[in-house]
């Protein structure tokens, strides 16, 4: 059956067969157009198909889809950078991807933490990060004398104490958070002296 790829501006039919996919059609497609694709340690260029306004996944098959005589694909060229670092929040569970460019490690644990901060809101003062092996990073010295490499996973760990403050903080929960500000009991909206 033929299909018709918009691609930059062109409109190119291409014969192909209904169970053939996706991922199958992105390599004609790069090898008609020669467009040159990448992975590496920085990031990805590839090609994204869309049918009907939705993304198309590489294992989905043309019939799976719908995807008859005469319809139109488009197609897109995507980047994405790889992010250089992650810091993995403790507080929280997640993990951040820090996308700074590659000086980055060179910088101070300062410059990391400042930018940490900015990401998740914590105040500088209450936490440390740490190496993947448990190591604390302090302030003055760089990311290298850490042997810290592309793609590493830094630990963001709060002093004691505040994990429980701060996850109160996260989670809206007033009263607990109040019993860390005052050794005094939760004041109540209409509580009278």
């Amino acid at each position: 059956m033929r299909i018709f790829i918009a691609f930059e501006g062109s409109f190119e039919p291409f014969d192909v067969s209904a169970d053939e996919t996706v991922e199958a059609i992105k390599l004609m497609i790069k090898d008609y157009f020669h467009i040159p694709l990448s992975e590496d340690e920085q990031g990805r260029r590839y090609l994204e198909l869309m049918y009907a306004g939705a993304a198309l996944r590489n294992s989905w098959s043309l019939a799976d889809v719908g995807i008859s005589f005469c319809s139109t694909l488009k197609c897109f060229i995507k980047e994405e950078d790889k992010p250089m670092l992650y810091v993995f929040n403790a507080v929280t569970q997640e993990t951040m991807p820090i996308m700074e460019s590659v000086s980055l490690l060179g910088k101070t644990v300062s410059d990391l933490r400042t930018e940490v901060t900015l990401r998740c809101g914590l105040p500088v003062s209450v936490y440390c990060l740490r190496t993947p092996a448990g190591l604390e990073m302090y302030d003055r010295n760089t990311l290298r004398d850490y042997q810290t490499h592309l793609g590493t996973t830094l630990r963001l760990d709060v002093w004691d104490g505040w994990k429980e403050f701060l996850m109160g903080c996260l989670l809206g929960q007033k009263l607990k958070v109040q019993r860390y500000l005052s050794r005094e009991g939760p004041v109540l909206k209409y509580e009278r002296g």
